[in-house]
């Protein structure tokens, strides 16, 4: 126990003589008392303007700009407003253990805190308020010490003796330890309004989707209508997506990461502006997170495989499945031509009236079942479908072909209709409507002929 404790008081000693001549042979006053390191009434964090912080010989400048945070140097980048905010927030809330205050030649003392030269230093400023120059606080950050302690000095607002403050290491590990780059947004698209039109090109096949009002449209690869839930979903995970840290800043070689070319570009336009993702290689051998880059910004960043997936739009996920987009409301009349018979329903003040054209038959007139009809209209304008395919109408398997027309006898949408295939076996329909786009139903009821439509002759008057 003896030898512990000898082994104890030299340790002590030690500590204390090399103390001692890291301060030479400078005068100190020490004064005891944990108090603010910054009076409160200094500086108020809500009217902050701006935050400099250098360290590692760098300076990181960051501003407040339209109402949001901007990093402004070394490189422009989007920031954390909260972050930002706080990092103010916990510098006004440090407190001193203990002033040392200097005498004489202090250059020692201030050399033995690592104070000269600093080891960072913490710029705030205040927005300015009249004529006068804004409010600052300055503090320099020395050495690390022993106990958790710290060393540091307050340039401003200017103590009337030369001093420097023994803190806690809370400030030091904020300022010198904490990645500059935790302060910046990850978003990918940075403050993004309203989502007028997105473009995903991957080689040369582009998938372009745009917004009027609520109306949805796929014009690449094929002019289609689009489902609005599907692209609302996928505009929202666009206005989402995050990046998963930043890899470098000012790549000297984007071919590196896959960016130039990329593999794939994502361009979003919000009214006036427009922002474009570059995605490039997977990140490692095997990985499926990607790099990426926004066009404008510095920064090459991790983009994860489940925010990638999500952004991606797909042409055949994105395609309204429904067979036309017109109202059953606004139908006036229906007409079905199969081969080359053809039947003509009108909707009439409390009925439906036919009109029936078959070959080697007169033409006759007559009324149709009106749940028929709209169990027909239903199939055609809400009914969707189990799976939609791009290719062409198969001709082959043709059944019919139902045009909707408004009230005036305007041609409102053309539908045509085909057989579904199966393994060589006709399985429920395919509907298309000029676009391209099959719409696949296993089963459906679709009432087409006159018979299935109720549809009753009445005889001609002699």
């Amino acid at each position: 126990m003896r030898a512990i404790r000898a082994v104890v008081v030299l340790a002590l000693a030690a500590i204390a003589a090399f103390a001692a001549h890291r301060l030479g042979e400078t005068e100190v006053a020490v004064t005891g008392g944990r108090q603010p390191m910054v009076a409160r009434e200094a500086f108020d964090p809500e009217r902050l303007a701006e935050v400099v912080l250098e360290r590692d010989g760098v300076t990181y400048r960051f501003v407040r700009r339209d109402g949001g945070w901007w990093q402004a140097a070394p490189i422009e980048h989007a920031l954390d407003g909260w972050s930002v905010r706080q990092f103010a927030a916990r510098v006004m809330k440090a407190e001193s253990v203990r002033s040392v205050d200097l005498a004489g030649d202090a250059s020692a003392a201030l050399g033995a805190a690592g104070l000269a030269p600093p080891q960072g230093r913490i710029e705030l400023v205040e927005e300015s308020v009249g004529s006068g120059p804004p409010r600052r606080v300055v503090i320099e950050l020395g050495r690390r010490s022993l106990a958790g302690r710290a060393y540091a000095r307050v340039l401003e607002p200017a103590s009337l003796r030369p001093r420097y403050e023994v803190v806690d290491g809370t400030l030091h590990e904020l300022a010198l330890e904490r990645d500059p780059r935790d302060f910046r947004r990850r978003d990918l698209f940075v403050d993004l309004g309203e989502i007028d039109r997105v473009e995903l090109s991957a080689g040369e096949s582009t998938t372009a989707i745009a917004r009027a009002g609520r109306v949805y449209r796929i014009d690449g690869p094929i002019r289609t209508r689009a489902d609005r839930q599907q692209c609302e979903e996928l505009f929202d995970a666009i206005r989402r997506a995050r990046s998963e840290g930043f890899i470098v800043d000012n790549p000297a070689e984007l071919a590196v990461y896959g960016l130039e070319p990329p593999a794939a570009a994502l361009s979003v336009r919000s009214g006036a502006r427009e922002l474009r993702l570059r995605v490039g290689d997977p990140v490692s051998i095997g990985a499926q997170d990607r790099f990426g880059l926004v066009e404008g910004t510095k920064s090459v960043v991790r983009i994860p495989a489940a925010v990638l997936a999500g952004i991606a739009p797909r042409a055949d996920r994105l395609i309204d499945t429904v067979a036309t987009g017109v109202r059953s409301p606004d139908v006036g009349a229906i007409e079905v031509t199969q081969g080359d018979a053809r039947l003509v329903i009108r909707r009439e003040t409390d009925r439906w009236t036919a009109t029936v054209s078959e070959p080697g038959a007169p033409e006759s007139t007559g009324t149709a079942d009106a749940a028929a009809v709209n169990r027909l209209l239903a199939a055609l304008t809400e009914t969707r479908a189990s799976s939609v395919r791009i290719a062409p109408f198969p001709t082959d398997r043709s059944l019919a072909t139902v045009t909707l027309r408004g009230f005036a006898g305007e041609a409102l949408d053309t539908v045509r209709i085909a057989a579904g295939a199966t393994g060589g076996a006709s399985v429920g329909y395919e509907f298309e409507n000029g676009d391209g786009v099959l719409r696949t139903h296993g089963s459906i009821d679709l009432p087409l002929s006159p018979r299935d439509l109720g549809v009753i002759v009445v005889p001609a008057a002699r």
